[in-house]
């Protein structure tokens, strides 16, 4: 992987940017032989849309998603609130037809500046995440590394697994007597200081040169913006697209240090109130 990702790197235009956008959930095995897991609520569009965005403006996309999730151009086949039913009644409507068609050919212009590397388990991600963010290394202020995958925050380390599916019979060994089951998971390693170097995390920076954008999705809207001001005081994160799960598909507060004072952080709400039909998020960002 890592000589795949450094010839894709290197095969670029000195010019010519590039970004790693991550995509989608990861899940939480919890048997080493996986039948169970505990996933992310994700579908990866806003990824797969963020993927779109950089590569009509000339960006190299290395595009680390979700196995199975929304995928740039794909999505617009079969967009993921549309059911299959749906989507197989529009085949003979026209202007679906076109759509398609437009998505096939841009695709197919774009397909030379995109690497396309899935994943499914939170420690592929990592270790993805990890490789690519090396492999930009080489492309200083040109890089960028775009955050937008759902991350888990708790895992079941790798040693701690069982080996097989975990019985659900009650007293059966994995189970307590009255067929309760307690899972005991561990925070899962904060690998995003680790691109620039910053967090405590120790060892030389990914990339210490790219641009960094991280997303920060909450419930809560009193604890929203200093979340999102903490990435980038303890993480060196240049750039927080910060959002409510009730209103994420349509307003986010894009958060930065003010270019006045270091000290300071800019906050600029964005919101689709207003604008035309059929335009996304992810085109105002």
């Amino acid at each position: 992987m890592s000589e795949r990702l450094a010839a894709f790197v290197a095969a670029q235009p000195s010019t010519r940017r590039i970004v790693c956008v991550t995509s989608g959930g990861t899940t939480v095995p919890l048997e080493r032989n996986t039948v169970r897991f505990i996933d992310n609520f994700s579908t990866g569009n806003r990824g797969a849309a963020l993927a779109e965005r950089f590569l009509a403006e000339g960006y190299a996309v290395i595009f680390v998603h979700r196995d199975s999730s929304a995928f740039p151009f794909a999505r617009r086949l079969l967009p993921p609130a549309v059911s299959p039913e749906e989507w197989l009644r529009s085949l003979g409507d026209a202007a679906a037809t076109a759509e398609r068609e437009r998505a096939t050919a841009t695709f197919s212009a774009c397909a030379p500046r995109l690497l396309a590397l899935p994943f499914t388990a939170v420690s592929e991600y990592l270790a993805l995440l990890r490789e690519a963010s090396c492999a930009l290394a080489p492309a200083g202020a040109r890089a960028m590394v775009c955050l937008a995958a759902a991350v888990s925050d708790f895992y079941v380390p790798d040693d701690a697994l069982p080996e097989h599916k975990i019985q659900s019979a009650a007293g059966g060994g994995d189970t307590a007597a009255d067929g309760s089951l307690t899972l005991q998971l561990q925070p899962v390693p904060k690998m995003l200081g680790a691109i620039k170097g910053l967090g405590g995390g120790g060892g030389a920076a990914w990339a210490p040169r790219a641009f960094v954008v991280s997303f920060k999705l909450e419930t809560d809207s009193a604890i929203l913006l200093s979340k999102a001001a903490g990435a980038i005081a303890k993480y060196g994160v240049d750039l927080v697209c910060a959002n409510l799960l009730q209103t994420y598909k349509r307003e986010v507060t894009v958060v930065t240090v003010a270019a006045s004072d270091g000290d300071a952080l800019s906050t600029t709400p964005l919101s689709l109130d207003g604008a035309a039909d059929g335009v996304e998020m992810e085109e105002l960002l």
